[in-house]
This record gives structure tokens, C-alpha cells and sequence, in this order.
């Protein structure tokens, strides 16, 4: 590796990292917004609020900027992705916020599975034992009993993992031929759309809430234009391990706010999947490359 690769990771790296503490930032805030408002107008306004400060972007490159030939896999994208996030927003309401972001990145465990399903792709037997590994974890986490259908945040948690990584899925395919900061417009745009319908039958949040949401917003912003940008410098082979950082974050937060300590059995889950979703992630045969480059 020569001394402009190494730098370029170097880049790519701490641009990742501060990608994925501005996504803890976003679990923390929302948390905080969720303690007087629904989760409903949580979510929208969070959305909005980054949709409308990405639009001076979008409205300087034109209208053009926004065509593409892949709408159909763009609408895909936004609807999977902004289930994963109202997914992760209601499950963190209802159990710790670390065991719901720690749920909420198994997605690379995920998507192995999608590439054996859609792509017909042959994963080594050491991707699976770190599947196996992630599927353990996720058990020790959620502690399924016979109840299991009723443990709402934990079911939740689970589905925005798996959202998640359908997302992942749709997204590498449009970065083949869209750029980043098309792909995130439409998502932010589209989220915020399908969110209307069901606000009405909600209260609106009260200041608190609705300041919450809105710097919650902005953090997503942040972690979504910072992530775009450390995939130009790196691959997310050599990256997206520093998303199991945004656990860490988080547990950071909890004990700083919340005074929230993981007990022992959850931490070991926590290793499990972060250690699975690490090996996932380094081996770049297995793993859809999610860069994202701008074009």
C-alpha cells in the first residue's frame, strides 16, 4: 500500500467515525424527543428537517441533478431505509437504547442472505460460522422465550436491522450508476412524504419534542453526507468497521444521560454481533461493496 492509499484510508476512517457518532447522536436525540411526542411526528420531523437543508444543494446543481433511471430502486431504497429507521426509533422508546442501535447494525449480517437470494452468490464457510456468530448474539440479546411475539422493542430492533441491510442492498446497486447525494435526497424526501399520512392521528410534539427532532435531523444529515464522503477516500471493506463504533457511542451516552450500564449477558451479546458484523465487513467477496462515490 502506497503512502496516498494510506492517507486516503486515514481520511476515510475518521470521517467514518465522526459519520457514525453524528448516528449515535441521532439514537440519543431521538430518545430524548420520544420522551413527549409520538413517534410518528418524531420521525417526520427529523426527516424534513433534513431534507430541507439538503435542498439548497439539490436546488444549486438543478433539476436534472434529480433524474435518474433507477426510480424504481430509489423508491426501494427510501421505503426500506425509513422503515429501518421508524423501526429503530420505536423499538429504542420501549428497551435500552444500546440494545436497539447494536439491533439496528446487524444489517451486514443480513446481507449475505440477500446476496444468496437475489444475486445466487456462493458465501465462504467462514462467512457463514460469522453469520452463526451474529445469529447468537442477537439471541443472547433479545432473550427469546416463548412471549417473543409480544417483546416489542426487541422485534422492532430486529426489523430495522434487516431493513437496513435490504437498504444497503439497493443502495449499492444505484451507486453504480446515481450519485451519494442524489440517493440520500430521495430517501430524506421520500421518507418525509410517506410519513404524512399518519401524522394526524397523533398529537403534536411539544417544543421540547420538536427541537429534539429537528437537531436529531440534522445529526442524520451529518452522519449521512460524512459516510457519502468516506466512501470517496475508502472502500467499505476497509471502513464500515467503524460502524459497530456508533455502539459504543451510544453506550457512552446512556451512562453519561441515562445512567445505563448493559448487564453482562447483553455485552456479550453486543461482542458477538459486532464481532460477526466486523467479519462480514472485512471480507469484501462476501459483502456488497456499498461505496458510494460522488459522480
Amino acid at each position: 500500500m502506497n503512502a496516498v492509499d494510506s492517507s486516503n484510508i486515514l481520511k476515510g476512517s475518521l470521517l467514518a467515525l465522526a459519520a457514525f457518532f453524528f448516528m449515535a447522536l441521532f439514537g440519543v436525540l431521538t430518545k430524548c424527543a420520544l420522551r413527549s411526542s409520538s413517534f410518528v411526528w418524531v420521525s417526520f420531523i427529523a426527516y424534513l428537517t433534513s431534507t430541507l437543508l439538503l435542498t439548497p444543494y439539490i436546488a444549486n446543481q438543478g433539476l436534472n441533478y434529480l433524474k435518474s433511471n433507477h426510480y424504481q430502486l430509489l423508491l426501494g431504497r427510501a421505503i426500506f431505509g425509513t422503515v429501518a429507521s421508524f423501526s429503530y426509533t420505536v423499538a429504542i422508546h420501549f428497551i435500552p437504547i444500546v440494545n436497539g442501535t447494536l439491533l439496528f447494525n446487524t444489517a451486514p449480517i443480513f446481507i449475505p442472505l440477500l446476496s444468496i437470494v437475489f444475486l445466487r452468490a456462493k458465501i465462504k464457510q467462514r462467512i457463514w460460522l460469522a453469520v452463526a456468530l451474529g445469529f447468537l448474539g442477537i439471541i443472547i440479546i433479545i432473550h427469546p422465550t416463548e412471549a417473543i411475539f409480544t417483546q416489542t422493542g426487541n422485534l422492532l430492533g430486529l426489523l430495522s436491522g434487516i431493513c437496513l441491510a435490504v437498504a444497503y442492498f439497493l443502495m449499492k446497486i444505484l451507486t453504480n450508476t446515481d450519485p451519494g447525494i442524489r440517493i440520500i435526497f430521495y430517501y430524506l424526501a421520500l421518507g418525509s412524504v410517506m410519513q404524512i399520512p399518519f401524522l394526524p392521528f397523533f398529537d403534536l410534539p411539544d417544543l421540547a419534542g420538536f427541537l429534539y427532532a429537528i437537531y436529531s435531523g440534522i445529526a442524520l444529515l451529518l452522519a449521512q453526507m460524512l459516510l457519502v464522503t468516506a466512501y470517496r477516500f475508502a472502500k467499505a471493506s476497509e471502513i464500515g468497521i467503524y460502524q459497530y463504533a456508533s455502539v459504543i457511542f451510544v453506550g457512552f451516552f446512556d451512562w453519561v444521560i441515562w445512567d445505563q450500564v448493559p448487564p453482562a449477558l447483553d455485552l456479550a451479546g453486543i461482542v458477538l454481533v459486532s464481532l460477526a458484523g466486523i467479519l462480514i465487513i472485512r471480507n469484501p467477496s462476501s459483502v456488497q461493496d456499498l461505496k458510494t462515490e460522488e459522480r
